[in-house]
């Protein structure tokens, strides 16, 4: 009989990349989404999809009932004040280990945090994403966990990163961090092999992973904009007071609309960190696993999925 794996935050790239792997892996997964748009990264046979939230009991109760895992990938990115990402990347956290801890058979818990998280004065996202680690150490109790702390993900379905990869390979490099800033990148074809991974029974409990790409050191900006074009002409490094002045914008209109910005002070705070860097030695090593695509590999996929040509160049 197939696995049964619980899957929140399922219609967001990362969470559409993780149900296909599953399938692959021979699991049935069921899906927790708020919406009701079509969604086609979930058209699969062994997908079924639960409506609901990580507010609403009773669909928490359907999404985990015989289900051996759950990997919680839903998270707020979007807001300002620490009171905009309490709800789901807090709160939430805490609802669905209730949820977990009164099954019969709980499930085994893997959270995907943030690498943001090991700097949570930084901004208030940071800091939410602090706060629900805290809670999976404190409510968890008896349930397996291990929380899996990705650096900044990219993919097919990314379009955070993408829109920044297209431009450098029209010759435009758009450096949002410092000069000398570094930074991990993890392909999410990567992270979902992980979180199966992370499934297995041998898997240690109660425990934190940073995770990368295992590039040592990770990168600066000008060794991505030359991986995607070495013949690049044109690299515009941004102002921090104009990026400032863009996120103290977005507050206000947000205020004024009612609506959480994507893009406000506090992000700019996190681009300006100089050290995003991620040692995923633990990882490759108690997890037995090992990633698969660099970024040189992982940059070819991604245009040609985007119907572009990197070009034998890279």
């Amino acid at each position: 009989m197939s696995r049964k794996v619980a899957l929140t935050g399922a219609s967001g790239f990362i969470g559409q990349t993780i149900a296909q792997r599953l399938c692959q892996a021979g699991m049935k997964v069921r899906a927790l989404v708020r919406t009701s748009k079509d969604i086609p990264g979930l058209h699969h046979p062994d997908i079924s999809l639960i409506h609901g939230s990580l507010e609403n009991t009773e669909s928490l109760n359907r999404l985990l009932e015989g289900c051996t895992g759950i990997i919680h990938c839903a998270g707020a990115i979007r807001g300002s004040r620490r009171e905009d990402f309490v709800p789901t990347n807090v709160q939430g956290v805490s609802q669905l280990l209730t949820v977990c801890l009164s099954q019969p058979s709980p499930p085994r818990f893997v959270h995907l945090s943030s690498l943001a998280a090991r700097e949570p004065s930084l901004s208030p996202y940071a800091w939410s994403k602090h706060e629900g680690e805290r809670v999976i150490r404190q409510q968890a109790e008896s349930l397996p966990w291990i929380i899996l702390r990705p650096p900044a993900v990219y993919g097919p379905l990314d379009t955070a990163l993408l829109p920044l990869f297209k431009l450098a390979k029209q010759g435009i490099g758009l450096q949002l961090g410092p000069q000398e800033g570094r930074f991990s990148l993890l392909h999410v074809q990567d992270l979902a092999d992980l979180v199966v991974s992370c499934l297995e029974e041998h898997c240690p409990n109660s425990s934190v992973y940073e995770v990368d790409d295992g590039t040592p050191g990770g990168y600066s900006w000008e060794s991505v904009f030359r991986l995607i074009n070495p013949d690049m002409k044109i690299r515009l490094p941004i102002p921090l007071k104009f990026l400032w002045l863009i996120g103290k914008s977005n507050e206000i209109m947000a205020r004024g609309f009612g609506y959480s910005p994507l893009f406000s002070t506090g992000k700019v705070t996190e681009l300006r960190h100089q050290n995003w860097v991620s040692d995923s030695l633990k990882a490759r090593q108690e997890l037995r696993w090992t990633p698969q695509i660099p970024l040189e590999e992982g940059l070819r996929h991604l245009f040609a999925s985007d119907s572009l040509n990197l070009s034998n160049r890279i």
